[in-house]
């Protein structure tokens, strides 16, 4: 990842880790249930959870194997995901500094690996699935859970543009059948996929990520004026001074 992303991620996340940490949507969202799930973690497996952030995804699956490596680029991420697996007694939790695109561990290292709602920020997402491909065992699954937006090219210009106004270090944001060749153009058969959608209210999704007053009013004319297709996908709904709208997330699980 280049420099300048990377360091625009850790800007934007290492001073919202106590945020994403309490976030409803990202320690309790269905597609953390979902992913969990249609992933199948087993008891021996030792897993990898990358761009773990507060470490959610990382804390869900330790129940579930023998050992769980939580890896992000953020210090403030993995300090809040340490803290949350000590409160909790998870002993089988280690934390890790990581870059997804050149991940600090051997071939064939683990028998799974997971990423959640964060591969839209990745500046190149093929090379992540691709170290991803590497570290896993042969056999070995990967978990992906990210937002996806409509098959649409006007509508993934101003949806990407878009998230980039709320968050600068978001990259880009894929259809699920990008996704799905991005797995597959790795040696990833593609074994299940999923779509679904979350609710989101304008100014907790907003204040997430520290949106200034201007910025906020450019995003609410932005969702006044939505290409057909995006809003289909958004589908907003004004109420006063705030809006709700929906999101498109995708499962997929792909094994090696």
């Amino acid at each position: 990842m280049p420099v300048d992303q990377k360091e625009k991620v850790r800007e934007q996340f290492g001073v919202s880790a106590d945020a994403y940490a309490k976030s409803e949507v990202h320690a309790k969202g269905e597609s953390l249930s979902l992913l969990v799930g249609l992933a199948g973690p087993r008891k021996e497996w030792r897993a990898l959870d990358i761009a773990t952030g507060a470490g959610h995804t990382a804390l869900a699956i330790a129940p579930h194997v023998e050992r769980i490596v939580a890896a992000d680029i953020t210090r403030e991420m993995l300090q809040k995901a340490s803290e949350l697996a000590s409160s909790r007694g998870i002993k089988n939790f280690d934390a890790c500094m990581a870059d997804v695109e050149s991940l600090p561990f051997r071939d064939a290292s683990f028998d799974m690996v997971t990423c959640r709602i964060a591969l839209h920020h990745f500046s190149d997402a093929q090379a992540a699935v691709r170290e991803t491909a590497r570290v896993l065992k042969p056999g070995g699954v990967f978990g992906l859970d990210d937002n996806i937006v409509i098959g649409d090219a006007q509508a993934e210009e101003h949806y990407n543009a878009f998230e980039k106004i709320r968050d600068p270090s978001h990259n880009r944001a894929f259809t699920l059948p990008a996704l799905q060749s991005m797995l597959e153009g790795e040696g990833l058969e593609v074994t299940s996929t999923c779509r679904l959608s979350k609710e989101v209210e304008f100014h907790d999704w907003a204040d997430r990520q520290h949106v200034s007053g201007p910025d906020k009013e450019r995003l609410m004319d932005m969702l006044h004026d939505l290409p057909p297709a995006l809003r289909t996908m958004l589908e907003p709904r004004f109420s006063g001074n705030t809006a709700h709208f929906s999101l498109w997330e995708a499962v997929i699980v792909g094994k090696k």
